[in-house]
């Protein structure tokens, strides 16, 4: 058996350990201690901890509150914008001479929601190749169009968002 002496060494050495393992535990908890401390300026832990909440608080609302404006800013942006861009396209070819076969001539509108855009003209012959483009401004032309222009222009006025009205 043991004998008191040896029980009394054994809890000694026990007590040891627990007083390092309390030294370290110390050391440990003391480092993050100070490192909290180095964000407070009077060198109170509970004001620091409940200023950082607070901010991370105050900022948590901020982006939700921006970002919900934020989005419906950009959606009335790109919605602004949808009817400014070209989506409406129609194309006609054509023979442009009658020596000339197999519908190389064409005529292509380009037109916005608000039917403004263009209309760029090809016409394919034997020794020349021309190409015309044609300002349209509210579905109309400053200048006489072609017959195919005038079609490929109403084509094009036809299309609701760059699809067919009749589907």
């Amino acid at each position: 058996m043991l004998s008191s002496n040896n029980l009394l060494f054994i809890a000694l050495a026990i007590m040891m350990v627990l007083i390092i393992i309390c030294f370290i535990l110390n050391a440990v908890n003391s480092s993050k201690i100070s490192t909290l401390m180095d964000y407070s300026d009077e060198g109170d832990i509970i004001s620091a901890l409940k200023d950082y909440y607070d901010k991370v608080d105050d900022l948590s609302k901020t982006v939700n509150d921006t970002s919900d404006a934020v989005l419906l800013s950009r959606l009335a942006e790109c919605e602004n914008g949808s009817d400014i861009s070209l989506k409406k396209t129609a194309v006609v070819n054509f023979d442009a001479f009658d020596d000339v076969k197999g519908n190389l001539s064409f005529a292509l509108a380009i037109l916005n929601n608000n039917n403004d855009g263009f209309i760029l003209t090809s016409l394919y012959g034997h020794n020349s190749c021309n190409t015309y483009v044609r300002e349209i401004t509210g579905g109309e032309a400053s200048v006489k169009l072609l017959d195919e222009e005038t079609q490929a222009l109403k084509e094009a006025k036809s299309k609701l968002m760059g699809t067919d009205k009749n589907g």
